[in-house]
């Protein structure tokens, strides 16, 4: 497969989030046929190949009618700023980056959405540390991204508790960053999400405080630019659903999945299936339902400050994608 340098316009990105979230090259994906006209590519902003591999995985880019650029980053602010800067067309983030980015004027709207199984995010101690339970974070530092769904994930659970972000020290990080900082013992515990998690519990250096079940939506969603929607309408369409034909494939083929996301990301088969079996994305309508999660994530990070504009989750939502109802029953029939 060749590969072809992806061009990061993002003016407005400072050189460190260039450095933490800078664009690695995933290749070009094209049908011979194509012209070279802009309206023939699509520019994919993806998180750790976690889009790109399941596409690759399940055949959905075989014969693809259109050029696919992917630009990887290794988690959501970056992603999203760079969409924010129109060198993407399409990224894929969590609910709750996706209120923050939104809520600052991200000229975009969620086009596709997914669930996956909530215990895929976490807060992570090293395995040998003395806490033991929430309250055992009281006076400690914990690691996450700010506006991320770990940021999200440590507030949630600290509420549950009893706690506040007044009782513990928060540290924001990119994950390379936070990785370091919980590695050599500069910070108690990581607040994250799957992958991340997978490697450190596979590799035992970590273990998981708590999971995200009952505290956090985790909804995630593939996002195009307003000049996207607006010029690309039938390949971002034809996207969203091959997308959507792949999560469901990959639920029957975790071990063929895995091995080819491990070889993108370079991990082990093994940390990508646990990852992957931690996760069990499935694809889901853009319905009411998601757009009230989505408000609720908001009124969450509202209140923390976190966000500061009013938000109404509605008009941040283009339901004109809609994936087909047999896709939609598969998914629903997984969802237990």
């Amino acid at each position: 497969m060749p590969n072809d340098r992806f061009s990061l316009a993002a003016g407005s990105l400072s050189r460190r989030r260039l450095l933490t979230g800078t664009v690695a090259v995933a290749g070009l994906l094209a049908a011979p046929r194509l012209g070279r006209a802009d309206t023939d590519i699509l520019k994919v902003g993806d998180q750790r190949a976690s889009i790109r591999s399941i596409l690759e995985a399940s055949g959905q880019l075989k014969d693809v009618p259109y050029t696919v650029k992917f630009a990887d980053f290794p988690a959501a602010a970056p992603l999203l700023e760079t969409l924010n800067a129109g060198a993407v067309d399409v990224g894929f983030a969590g609910d709750a980056p996706h209120s923050f980015a939104l809520s600052n004027g991200l000229p975009a709207k969620i086009v596709a959405a997914g669930r996956s199984d909530p215990a895929c995010i976490g807060i992570l101690v090293r395995k040998d540390s003395p806490i033991q339970s929430v309250a055992d974070l009281k006076g400690r530092s914990i690691a996450t991204g700010r506006g991320s769904i770990g940021h999200y994930m440590v507030v949630a659970a600290l509420t549950a508790h009893g706690l506040t972000v007044n009782d513990v020290k928060l540290t924001f990080l990119q994950p390379a960053e936070a990785k370091l900082a919980f590695a050599n013992g500069t910070v108690d515990a990581w607040s994250v999400w799957t992958l991340y998690i997978a490697q450190e519990v596979v590799a035992g250096t970590g273990r998981v405080l708590v999971n995200g079940r009952g505290l956090v939506n985790n909804n995630a969603f593939i996002s195009a630019a307003d000049t996207a929607i607006a010029t690309k309408r039938p390949i971002v369409q034809d996207f969203v659903a091959r997308v959507a034909a792949a999560r469901l494939w990959a639920l029957d083929h975790a071990a063929d999945y895995a091995r080819i996301w491990a070889d993108l990301v370079k991990v082990t088969p093994d940390v990508a299936t646990y990852a992957f079996n931690l996760e069990r994305f499935r694809p889901v309508a853009v319905d009411d339902a998601v757009v009230a999660d989505l408000q609720k994530t908001a009124d969450f990070y509202t209140t923390l400050g976190v966000i500061q504009k009013p938000f109404q989750a509605a008009q941040h939502v283009d339901r004109s994608f809609p994936l087909a109802p047999a896709v939609l029953a598969d998914s629903a029939a997984r969802a237990g």
